[in-house]
């Protein structure tokens, strides 16, 4: 089994990555204080841990066209696991739905959906939502402003590589 512990060097490559994923292993190498050949065996390692499950781009929703972005709360009119799995095949690769979370407490699920118009959102929660076998009800809320949409690193991995480094 491989070792899953990561070190100072390790999460100075993955906080880089999370800024720029098109980083090259030189600059990752002199980010993380390694030669390019060490640096090279750690990005693979950390890879194949499944720590780097890939690599993607950020696009700008509004350059896109998606001028709305939309969360909504989805409540099953029935439980167990038919239902919750009718729902989860019936979501999924639906292009509006960006993410979509099963929780615990007042409401099944929540979906974060980008939509270029009011017009299409409402044809989205009408028409494509509500159809959707065992949905009772939905909340929606309209996001008015993005304030703080990052990856980030969890708060004890940052506060090792600071300890580390002093």
């Amino acid at each position: 089994m491989h070792d899953k512990r990561l070190d100072t060097a390790d999460i100075r490559i993955l906080a880089h990555l999370l800024k720029n994923a098109k980083a090259s292993n030189h600059e990752l190498a002199e980010v993380a204080f390694l030669s390019p050949s060490q640096c090279h065996r750690r990005v693979k390692r950390l890879e194949s841990l499944q720590i780097i499950r890939g690599y993607t781009v950020q696009l700008d929703p509004q350059a896109l066209g998606q001028e709305i972005t939309i969360f909504v709360n989805v409540s099953l009119d029935a439980h167990g696991s038919n239902p919750a799995l009718r729902f989860s095949e019936s979501i999924r690769g639906v292009p509006e739905v960006i993410e979509c979370f099963s929780l615990t407490g007042e409401t099944d699920y929540l979906i974060k959906a980008r939509l270029p118009s009011l017009k299409a959102m409402s044809e989205f929660l009408m028409h494509r939502l509500m159809s959707v076998p065992g949905v009772g009800s939905i909340k929606t809320s309209v996001v008015v402003e993005e304030i703080e949409c990052l990856p980030s690193l969890p708060a004890d991995l940052l506060e090792q590589a600071r300890r580390e480094a002093q």
